[in-house]
């Protein structure tokens, strides 16, 4: 339950603050609990509609991808405390919830759009993915692989992204 509320809740935060960017002063108003609580259900087939369902993690005809200065400070927090993360003895639940929050702030900083946001959201959902296994992780064991994985996942973003 809590892992499904919690990928609604993510989704949901993609959604918005991306299309928060896009709409009027209006409707960025027009949000209270009730809307929330009922697109958290909706979430997950929003995002989908939201960005282009057919982008794959592909350079931009042999070059990286552009990602806006806004996002790159999140980008780079995430990468610092992975970098510094000892797989030993390390907090992973506490690496995994200051990965979220600087994630949660990268998505609130979104405003990119047409098919390099397409791209950076396939990466971006993989990438969340990961956090939300190393939160849930059961050992110090499991953490180091999924901690091994978020590196990979930063290397992944610099061979597609600059």
């Amino acid at each position: 339950m809590k892992k499904t509320l919690l990928s609604a809740l993510l989704g949901l935060a993609i959604v918005i603050s991306c299309e928060k960017k896009q709409e009027t002063t209006e409707n960025q108003d027009h949000t209270n609990h009730t809307e929330n609580v009922a697109a958290e259900t909706e979430a997950e087939s929003t995002h989908d509609d939201h960005a282009d369902a057919s982008a794959n993690l592909e350079l931009n005809n042999g070059k990286k991808w552009k990602t806006n200065t806004e996002m790159l400070p999140y980008i780079q927090k995430q990468e610092q405390l992975i970098d510094a993360y000892d797989d030993e003895t390390g907090d992973y639940k506490k690496l995994a919830a200051d990965l979220s929050t600087a994630n949660d702030q990268l998505i609130k900083s979104c405003t990119m759009t047409g098919k390099s946001h397409d791209v950076l959201h396939v990466w971006l959902t993989d990438h969340m993915k990961k956090i939300n296994l190393l939160a849930k992780a059961a050992t110090q064991k499991e953490a180091e692989k999924i901690a091994e994985s978020l590196e990979h996942s930063m290397e992944s973003y610099h061979q597609y992204f600059e």
